[in-house]
């Protein structure tokens, strides 16, 4: 290989979304010689044939990293540890409330802000605020490009708005829209649970979250766990496309879905393209 084209292979983050919602999530992240998960909410067979469809094979996985220990996102963590032999990362709590763990040995505990370095790749967990034990979100970054994961939060705290500067591509959450969801099946108490500061962000809260991390970098945008009964394409589309509008924007916007993985993204170094000066006035206003 030319060393022009083995810089470009490891200077390239591929993502590819495998599932989004509340019946599973996964997302299958590769730079330089490291093939991660993030979340392994899928059974070990459905992840597998995500993967081939895709072009990608499990067998190559080197490490999993857990956002916490809801079933939707941990399902297979434990099978992919015994059955593959790959590392599964997560915080203590999470480990500790995992209902299917990993082998001893393949357990790796991570901590809220301190980076975890692969080849070719630092994962860095953020701390969320959610109804789990110890929930993050992650970073990642190759060294040129940066992206990250953020689903399953109730509010999005300063301290998180400053952990997602600078990002080529964000996969962030965008749950319910309120209307639907009070006027919809759920119970009372889990209206309430969902709303609240440690449950799910609304359409409005994930576009609020959007507008204060948007930059000219920003290249791509999947709207993420979007709720089944709660929300629909169109209304979680609607709440990004009017942030990206006001800015100028012209991220790539896709929806997260449940039953099919999504095309995977490789994404180059590219220098940001500065936004218009509407979001410059918008930061002062």
């Amino acid at each position: 290989m030319q060393a022009s084209k083995r810089c470009w292979y490891m200077r390239s983050v591929r993502l590819c979304v495998l599932a989004s919602g509340s019946g599973g999530n996964s997302l299958w992240v590769d730079a330089g010689g490291t093939r991660i998960l993030i979340d392994a909410g899928l059974p070990l067979r459905e992840t597998q044939r995500r993967c081939r469809e895709n072009g990608l094979d499990v067998r190559d996985l080197t490490d999993v990293f857990l956002t916490h220990e809801h079933a939707d996102h941990s399902h297979g963590a434990g099978i992919l540890g015994r059955r593959l032999g790959v590392r599964v990362h997560a915080t203590r709590g999470t480990m500790r409330a995992l209902r299917d763990p990993p082998p001893e040995e393949l357990r790796c505990a991570v901590r809220a802000d301190v980076p975890v370095t692969l080849p070719g790749l630092t994962v860095t967990p953020v701390a969320l605020p959610h109804d789990a034990w110890e929930p993050v979100a992650y970073v990642i970054d190759d060294g040129s490009t940066r992206a990250a994961i953020v689903t399953d939060l109730g509010s999005a705290p300063a301290r998180v708005v400053r952990a997602l500067h600078d990002l080529d591509a964000l996969v962030l959450e965008m749950n319910h829209d309120v209307k639907m969801l009070l006027e919809g099946p759920y119970p009372w108490s889990l209206k309430q649970r969902v709303r609240s500061d440690v449950g799910h962000l609304s359409n409005a809260q994930g576009a609020a979250l959007l507008a204060q991390v948007l930059h000219g970098g920003l290249r791509y945008l999947v709207l993420a766990h979007l709720s089944e009964h709660n929300n629909s394409p169109k209304h979680a589309r609607s709440a990004a496309d009017r942030v990206l509008t006001r800015f100028g924007s012209d991220t790539s916007v896709c929806i997260g879905a449940q039953s099919r993985a999504l095309e995977p993204v490789l994404l180059q170094p590219q220098r940001a393209v500065p936004l218009r000066k509407a979001r410059q006035l918008a930061l002062f206003a």
